[in-house]
């Protein structure tokens, strides 16, 4: 008996894709010099025996050495196949450095080296490799390098003090108030993550993004416009004040400048392998990854919920891709329609739970009813 094997045809037009990978490449390498920068005029929290210097030294080193392991596994890969052609020009390093740069940037600066070596390892080898290399996997492999880090040395990765942290105190009865909105926008705080601070820069790449036609606008805008009204939701039933709006305007603001929102709308959601194909699909995509990155953010444990939402939207993009019909206009009106009461109801639920009377509005229902 013999059998035949096919890697599965999901790999574009080579000549898009470069395209792509390279509008991507500048971009990675752009953020990367933007996140060096920064680092060595960020405040050093206290108990840091670093100085801004050596936290921006830090910095490039995790980026250099996160482009520089992604790029030897996979020439290693390629010599064990007896084909290393795509090396022999700059062509064949740009996929695998930008791999190592996303990796590095989604790690914060606290992270030791091999750590991030042992994240890119696993995000290469384990997330891309054994499923065929670029274009065949099913997870964004930079997001299994990056929660494998999380997973297994979280007492390494610690960050206090971050604007989303704070947010979420304030959510379980601590105080939080909007400080210097000059560091919030340009990014001079330390964070989850080295690339996801200057909301400035990665608003400039995400629209040059969407002009060079990288970044889809059917998932990223939709993801970001599901944020924004969950955020506008969730912040008006907890902090809205008779007559100022102060309160949800901040809540709102935190969840969209802050953490890795702008970060994965630019980068992570719209990565195109590992996202939907149809029009109703990655709305729907885009709308699940919003909804568990906010659920993890209010009610889990995890301050950030977008790794473990998109590497859940990865897992059931084949399921959609099969079952949703065919894009035309009634099914688009008939999807757009159900996200929309989708995302309003689930806005005003997550409202009420943190509220914490969720209870009482069930049991006025249910007298109600008697």
């Amino acid at each position: 008996m013999k059998f035949k094997t096919k890697k599965p045809p999901i790999v574009m037009n080579s000549q898009s894709t470069f395209k792509r990978l390279y509008t991507l490449h500048f971009s990675l390498l752009f953020i990367s010099i933007a996140a060096i920068i920064i680092k060595a005029y960020t405040i050093v929290p206290e108990g840091v025996i670093y100085n801004e210097l050596d936290q921006s030294f830090k910095v490039f080193l995790m980026l250099i050495t996160g482009a520089f392991v992604s790029v030897i596994i996979e020439l290693f890969y390629s010599l064990s196949e007896g084909n290393t052609s795509k090396f022999n020009s700059y062509k064949g390093f740009v996929e695998p450095i930008n791999t190592g740069l996303l990796i590095a940037l989604l790690l914060p600066t606290v992270t030791p080296i091999y750590v991030l070596i042992l994240a890119v390892v696993v995000g290469v080898y384990a997330g891309k490799i054994v499923f065929g290399g670029y274009g065949y996997y099913i997870f964004n492999p930079v997001l299994v390098g990056v929660i494998f880090a999380n997973l297994s040395f979280s007492s390494q990765l610690v960050v206090t003090g971050t604007p989303l942290m704070m947010l979420k105190e304030a959510l379980h009865g601590g105080t939080f108030t909007l400080t210097n909105m000059t560091e919030l926008f340009v990014g001079n705080y330390e964070a989850l993550a080295i690339g996801s601070t200057s909301v400035i820069l990665l608003t400039f790449v995400f629209v040059y993004l969407c002009i060079a036609r990288v970044i889809d606008l059917r998932i990223s805008g939709i993801f970001l416009l599901t944020v924004l009204v969950m955020s506008f939701g969730i912040g008006y039933i907890n902090f809205y004040v008779p007559g100022n709006f102060s309160g949800v305007f901040g809540y709102t603001l935190i969840n969209m400048i802050s953490g890795l929102t702008l970060f994965a709308a630019v980068f992570l959601i719209s990565e195109p392998v590992s996202s939907p194909t149809s029009r109703e699909t990655k709305m729907i995509y885009a709308v699940v990854v919003a909804v568990l990155m906010m659920l993890v953010r209010i009610l889990g444990a995890e301050t950030e919920g977008i790794v473990f939402a998109v590497l859940f939207g990865n897992m059931i993009t084949p399921f959609i891709n099969r079952t949703v019909k065919r894009s035309n206009s009634k099914t688009l009106l008939k999807t757009s329609i159900s996200l929309v009461i989708i995302v309003l109801f689930l806005s005003v639920f997550f409202g009420f739970i943190l509220q914490g009377s969720l209870s009482d509005i069930f049991a006025s229902i249910g007298g109600a009813l008697l």
